[in-house]
């Protein structure tokens, strides 16, 4: 039997998860509809595909001359590139009993006061890697209603500090269909911003997301690749028995598309961290690419035995990196701060070779693939250099968004000087005569 989620043709409110030889019929949560082509449950639009969406051979069109080919691992060798037929393969060739099992903390939002405790409880300095050093997380931060003084406090913490976009704008479509000077103007300002008022280094922003998991396809890596970005972490998969690889863009993606643009055309070694759908297993069918938007009961300890679940189909099949995508509004919800919580003990108490690592630290393992009895050697895993720490008193400024659409006071708290007018699209330095990204920032050279 396939596996993966299926619409039932009787009732758009219901699915069928089929999980090796069973099959569940199973309620999306109320009030939400399952998409076919999406495969997930989604709020009802226009645009929901109720039913099951027909098997349809395409069109003959003419082909794109700049179409990226099948993956083609003799010309595709590490550090700089890797691809595997289904995505499954672990690099370097390893068995997954001489792979770490690395686990990615991702959070997606806008980091401020509502959540700056539960981050303290969590990533505190008492966990460690089995190499003695503290657990690293990677933060994509968008700029609304982010307080760059906590940006600041984590990155000096030695956690990870990823790009979203400046505006996270509505409605979601508009990410897939955005063009090239807009995803510079969103993702390299944004980058630009984080750098001017968070102190967070130009040279260790490297990767992406794009708001509500819409990447812009082919417009989008354009960015990337031009601006000298390592990697993206936008791409949803369909539910799979084995976990997916990260892999580069040299080839074509090793999985159906179900979000709405995936690329199509080659971006040489441009590393995406693909969304493993998570699953529960069990006659409840859930289903979700980011964990908040599985719907839990208020029990702990049932939310810990889905992380759990999760985690074990990872680190009992190939090991693929265990990437564990939050919204940070995870952190504001006390049960689930809880379970998490536990998870995290559990992980670190239980199973010696699972490393908690950035998406940066992953990449240095997958370019350079070693065995698990030398990771503790490792120098990209060993204790990150001490940055400058974030400062003990902050100051909010008031100042003036005027976009031509509207003209209010926001408010952004910092550790340095207050800008002119508050950084927005055209004007990331947020100074009086605003100015583009492509005005400030030099594409990459590299």
């Amino acid at each position: 039997m396939e596996y993966g989620v299926f619409a039932n043709p009787n009732d758009c409110r219901r699915f069928y998860t089929c999980n090796g030889d069973v099959a569940y019929d199973t309620p999306c949560p109320t009030p939400l509809y399952f998409d076919d082509a999406k495969k997930l449950c989604v709020y009802k639009s226009k645009d929901l595909q109720c039913g099951p969406v027909p098997i349809t051979t395409p069109v003959p069109t003419t082909p794109d001359p700049n179409a990226s080919p099948s993956c083609h691992p003799a010309s595709c060798q590490l550090p700089d590139c890797f691809c595997s037929e289904d995505g499954t393969l672990i690099p370097g060739n390893f068995l997954p009993k001489e792979t770490p099992q690395m686990i990615i903390l991702t959070f997606s939002g806008a980091l401020n006061v509502l959540n700056a405790e539960p981050f303290s409880l969590l990533l505190n300095e008492s966990r460690h890697n089995p190499n003695g050093c503290p657990i690293k997380a990677t933060f994509f931060v968008p700029h609304e209603y982010t307080s760059y003084y906590y940006v600041q406090k984590l990155y000096g913490l030695g956690h990870e500090i990823a790009a979203q976009t400046i505006t996270n704008r509505e409605p979601e479509q508009f990410w897939s269909t955005a063009s090239v000077d807009e995803w510079v103007e969103e993702v390299i300002g944004q980058k630009e911003i984080l750098n001017r008022f968070a102190n967070v280094s130009r040279d260790e922003i490297l990767g992406m997301r794009a708001p509500f998991l819409k990447p812009g396809g082919n417009n989008m890596l354009g960015m990337i690749y031009d601006y000298g970005l390592d990697y993206d972490s936008s791409i949803a998969t369909p539910l799979s028995e084995v976990p997916l690889w990260p892999y580069t863009l040299d080839f074509q993606i090793p999985h159906k598309c179900i979000s709405d643009n995936c690329p199509t055309r080659s971006f040489p070694g441009i590393w995406e961290f693909p969304l493993n759908t998570y699953t529960a297993g069990d006659e409840t069918g859930a289903t979700c690419a980011f964990l908040d938007q599985c719907v839990f009961p208020d029990d702990p300890e049932a939310i810990f035995e889905f992380l759990s679940f999760n985690f074990l189909r990872h680190y009992t099949s190939n090991k693929a990196p265990f990437v564990m995508n939050f919204h940070v509004n995870w952190v504001t919800d006390d049960t689930k701060v809880a379970a998490l919580d536990v998870f995290l003990d559990h992980v670190l108490e239980t199973y010696p070779d699972v490393w908690f690592v950035t998406m940066q630290q992953a990449i240095q393992w997958l370019r350079n693939p070693i065995p698990t009895e030398m990771v503790k050697s490792f120098e990209a895993w060993k204790c990150p250099r001490t940055r400058m720490p974030g400062c003990n008193n902050s100051r909010t400024c008031r100042v003036k968004l005027n976009d031509g659409l509207r003209s209010d006071v926001r408010y952004l708290q910092l550790c340095g000087k207050c800008p002119e007018k508050y950084p927005w699209l055209n004007n990331i330095r947020g100074t009086k005569e605003g100015k583009s990204v492509k005005d400030l920032v030099q594409k990459s050279t590299v």
